[in-house]
């Protein structure tokens, strides 16, 4: 089907609906996706997702209803859920968005069952059917959908940073005045799969050197779990608050100076959030999953993680750092003097 939409197209359709599931930082990959077709059907887009992440991720977008549903992983990028029972939740839709790029039995279904006037998505099962690309970054990728039905959107119109409760906030800056006073802050994420993560020991080195370099920083370390991490008399100037909810890591990013971290929802907070950051990566793509807003570097090494060196890391580091422009103001008011 060759459907072509267009403004007065878009108001006619009275019961869009749009469907997406996956990783905890994949939402925040497609969240100017559906900030942008919040913004094409005002009040009117019903969400199906799973248990939590309108919360946690989607707050802010406005929304008709949202549709919570556990879709647990097969394998492959597949997930699978109770397509009846959304179906029967969702009502009437006359309009089917998907962001998800995998395709399983589940998903299939609810095109079938729900039965749109009009459905767009990833896979055969939807009237528009895009090919997911790849290399193409995954914002990006989700963003198609959204500039189908509009193609004046600009996804940087839309790449906010997440919303978090007032209070976090708050609380953050009056913590890090406690216990880092006039510190400047390296947010620091080295938590997800072992395949994506770096050496613990190789972590340690760098965030010596680092914090060596430059006295006027303090380290927070955003790992869910305390990290096994070998700093010395360095510590006092590192932080970690084990178990830190998803909102206070995005309390944190808020007030950081720069990041270092791998593949993770908190790289893609960071972006959003645009602190100049360095992205490591192993196994996945950079291009895909790696920075798209802010200042950045990335080091990958295809053979793995352990390959990639310390004094890459250090250099990057110091790349982004010159050029992050509180350091550029700093440097204008403060000269080093001969």
């Amino acid at each position: 089907m060759d459907f072509r939409p267009s403004n007065s197209v878009l108001s006619e359709f009275k019961s869009p609906a749009v469907i997406f599931g996956n990783a905890a930082g994949d939402h925040l990959l497609v969240l100017p996706a559906l900030r942008a077709l919040a913004s094409l059907f005002p009040r009117r887009l019903s969400l199906v997702c799973m248990p939590e992440t309108r919360r946690t991720f989607f707050s802010d977008v406005p929304l008709r209803s949202v549709c919570e549903t556990p879709m647990p992983s097969r394998g492959l990028r597949r997930r699978v859920f109770n397509a009846e029972s959304v179906a029967r939740r969702i009502g009437g839709c006359d309009l089917l968005l998907s962001l998800n790029p995998w395709r399983s039995g589940s998903l299939d279904r609810l095109v079938s069952l729900l039965s749109p006037a009009v459905s767009i998505g990833f896979s055969p099962a939807f009237q528009v059917h895009f090919r997911c690309q790849r290399t193409c970054h995954a914002a990006d990728e989700a963003f198609r959908v959204p500039a189908y039905l509009n193609p004046s959107l600009r996804m940087t119109d839309f790449a906010r940073p997440v919303s978090f409760p007032g209070q976090v906030g708050p609380r953050i800056n009056e913590f890090l005045k406690t216990f880092a006073p006039e510190k400047r802050i390296l947010a620091v994420h080295n938590e997800s799969k072992p395949a994506k993560m770096w050496s613990p020991e190789r972590l340690s080195r760098i965030l010596i050197a680092f914090l060596e370099l430059h006295p006027d920083f303090a380290v927070f370390v955003l790992d869910f779990k305390k990290p096994r991490l070998n700093v010395g008399h360095f510590r006092d100037r590192i932080i970690h608050s084990r178990g830190l909810p998803l909102p206070y890591v995005f309390g944190v990013l808020q007030e950081a100076d720069i990041f270092l971290g791998i593949d993770s929802c908190a790289l893609h907070a960071a972006d959003l959030f645009q602190v100049p950051g360095v992205g490591l990566f192993g196994p996945t793509d950079p291009r895909r999953y790696g920075f798209r807003f802010a200042m950045h570097r990335h080091i990958r090494r295809k053979r793995g993680m352990k390959f990639i060196s310390e004094s890459a890391v250090l250099r990057a580091l110091e790349s982004v750092l010159s050029q992050s422009p509180a350091t550029i103001v700093a440097a204008s008011t403060n000269p080093i003097m001969p």
